[in-house]
């Protein structure tokens, strides 16, 4: 959009290359069960990097790869809590997003992610920033509530999130896209890199975590469509074999661009699976459990696309799968809207004044 941008290299929790320290530590008393949770994690992810396979090293050179040639960051990585308040990189605007940069049961200080560290009377605003649940713990309401009040534009990427800022803040929030969304298929596609594992036209399985309905779906359409299944899987703990199905462990971003792009139909529970279904015009199904806390994403953005129906909740019967296309004719218009009225609301955060976005 015509602007210098960077990413502060400050690298998440469950990164490697993070350094935790006292300072770290989530700024409330984290419920008991998340604790265990968190250490079960953490001992699962220092087993797979001990002892990580062939296929993990590969994806991880991919990741590298595709940040090397696409990705601008600062330059000092802020490893510690400590170091990015003691140094803050300076900026004349600064921006947090998204993702669930804000939900309370990421264990870690989230004050980073409110732009705390930023230089006194800087310009600070979010773009999509997601709490990634309905409702927050009351411990963090006073501490949320200061974080927000800190922020000039405040933008979120699902309508809880709106209701929420609202009840701690008494301002508006925005509703903006994805920030996936802001590109369209023609500029993604310019990263992508070729699967050569598949050849066959695809029905992709994307999970990130395990539900029956997905593979039902995804097995019975292949049947009838005539397809191959593929399941493009987030690490190798989900890639157990079955029949008929191949499983890609080693994707890197590149990868899973294209995987999405050349599919005949997607089945998935991701959000972002679901963003970008829908930003390439496939034919999908999102399969979401009741019992999940984060379901508001998908459910946001189906509904602004007039596309809940494309929605199918486990343990519910399955729909009428003998016609699965879906007519974009009215989808395109509603998404383009809302990608115009996103793109405005950044100018408008950065420069201060209303803009018009061709």
């Amino acid at each position: 959009m015509g602007y210098d941008a960077e990413i502060i290299d400050y690298p998440y929790y469950k990164n490697h290359l993070h350094i935790r320290e006292r300072a770290s530590r989530p700024f409330y008393a984290y419920p008991l069960k998340y604790r265990l949770k968190e250490w079960a994690r953490m001992l699962a992810d220092m087993a797979v990097r001990r002892f990580k396979r062939k296929s993990v090293k590969e994806r991880e050179r991919k990741f590298l790869k595709f940040h090397e040639m696409n990705t601008a960051f600062s330059d000092k990585c802020y490893r510690r809590y400590s170091e990015l308040y003691a140094e803050p990189p300076i900026y004349d605007v600064y921006c947090v997003g998204s993702d669930q940069v804000w939900n309370p049961y990421c264990y870690t200080n989230l004050n980073p992610y409110f732009l705390t560290f930023a230089t006194h009377g800087s310009k600070k605003f979010s773009y999509a920033s997601s709490f990634g649940v309905d409702k927050l713990p009351d411990a963090v309401k006073k501490t949320y509530k200061m974080g927000l009040g800190g922020l000039g534009r405040i933008s979120v990427r699902e309508s809880a999130g709106v209701v929420l800022v609202k009840e701690l803040t008494g301002r508006d929030a925005y509703l903006v896209a994805d920030p996936t969304l802001l590109l369209d298929e023609n500029e993604w596609s310019r990263v992508e890199r070729c699967v050569k594992k598949n050849t066959a036209d695809y029905v992709l399985v994307y999970e990130l975590h395990p539900l029956p309905t997905i593979m039902e779906m995804a097995v019975k359409i292949a049947k009838i469509r005539k397809l191959e299944v593929v399941r493009l899987c987030k690490d190798q703990t989900s890639s157990s074999h079955m029949d008929g199905v191949v499983n890609i462990i080693d994707a890197g971003p590149a990868e899973f661009v294209y995987l999405f792009r050349h599919a005949t139909c997607v089945i998935t529970n991701s959000f972002h699976g679901t963003a970008f279904s829908v930003n390439f015009h496939k034919n999908f199904y999102c399969v979401l459990s009741k019992n999940a806390k984060n379901n508001c994403r998908q459910t946001s953005l189906l509904s602004l696309c007039g596309l809940v129906d494309r929605i199918i909740w486990e343990g519910e019967d399955l729909p009428d799968i003998s016609d699965i296309d879906i007519n974009y004719k009215k989808v395109i218009p509603a998404l383009e809207s809302f990608v115009s009225e996103s793109k405005q609301f950044i100018k408008e955060a950065i420069d201060g004044k209303k803009q018009t976005i061709s």
